[in-house]
């Protein structure tokens, strides 16, 4: 149970009504519902009655809602005492991998916010993307990694007091110059890349690239630590490959590529996002992770 759950709880009885709540929310309906759910089944019983007439609270739920209004008005009042930033003023921080996609989620994002939000999104490897969440104030943080290594991740979650959700599953793809011949192929294989130059994320955690054939190590390589100057060496060289998440279609015509599937690539890749526990996902939280999901889904299959 956090501080945010029990603002959408108290929203909810206001409002009478899950959509409307939403709405007032700034958040989706499924997100609202969810977090309704999750915080019932921490409390243990129902909080509302579902009727055709509306939100109702059950009689636990409507002593629950006394206590709630009660925390959130000595929060605030806290809150107002001893903030250090403007009212004014509010945040999002994200940290994430070096991804076309979460890219790009984020530009939409950007592009609804208030522009008294200040916006701070942050690229980088999974190590870091957690300590940014646990030890830097991040609210979000999304993290790679292979399916072999979830465990490992897992038991960091939750030693760190951290929450998360699996945002993907996917595997990678051969990013390559789309007028290549081999952009026309349906596979690629480890001869049809053999001699060619190799671009790698330079500050990876753990191996996180395919592990067969297709990525043994070569004496072609470049390590880049920024996303755009990897897109840009891969536009521009003659015969250079990246391992990359799928990426939009309108990413790769900007910057002339495709995306092939390696013959020998079958190691699973996940994106995870994590927050802490103690805090939850606020309405701007939602509000990225609704764009998240929309790009997400047009690349699917």
């Amino acid at each position: 149970m956090n501080i945010q759950q029990l603002r959408y709880a108290v929203e909810v009885e206001k409002a009478r009504s899950i959509t409307e709540a939403a709405e007032n929310l700034h958040m989706s309906q499924p997100n609202l519902s969810r977090a309704l759910r999750e915080l019932e089944d921490a409390l243990g019983f129902p909080i509302f009655n579902r009727t055709p007439r509306g939100i109702v609270p059950t009689a636990k739920g409507e002593e629950f809602l006394h206590y709630a209004v009660s925390i959130l008005k000595r929060f605030d009042e806290m809150a107002e005492r001893y903030a250090v930033r403007k009212q004014s003023e509010k945040t999002f921080r994200l940290s994430a991998p070096r991804s076309a996609y979460i890219a790009k989620a984020f530009q939409a994002f950007a592009q609804q916010v208030s522009h008294q939000t200040v916006l701070d999104y942050k690229e980088t490897n999974a190590l870091r993307a957690i300590r940014n969440v646990t030890e830097d104030g991040y609210e979000l943080g999304m993290v790679r990694y292979q399916a072999d290594y979830e465990g490992h991740f897992l038991d960091t979650f939750q030693e760190k007091g951290l929450a998360h959700r699996e945002v993907w599953s996917f595997r990678y793809l051969l990013t390559i110059r789309a007028d290549l011949p081999e952009a026309r192929l349906p596979l690629l294989r480890e001869e049809d890349i053999h001699g060619w130059m190799k671009i790698l994320q330079g500050d990876t955690y753990v191996p996180s690239l395919p592990r067969r054939k297709l990525v043994h190590d070569e004496p072609n390589r470049i390590h880049i630590y920024d996303r755009a100057s990897a897109l840009e060496l891969l536009s521009t060289l003659p015969r250079a490959y990246m391992w990359e998440a799928p990426m939009p279609a309108d990413m790769l015509r900007r910057y002339g590529l495709a995306q092939v599937p390696g013959a020998d690539n079958s190691q699973l890749q996940k994106d995870v996002l994590i927050y802490r526990k103690s805090h939850g996902l606020s309405p701007i939280s939602e509000l990225f992770l609704d764009e998240l999901e929309k790009v997400r889904s047009t690349l699917e299959g």
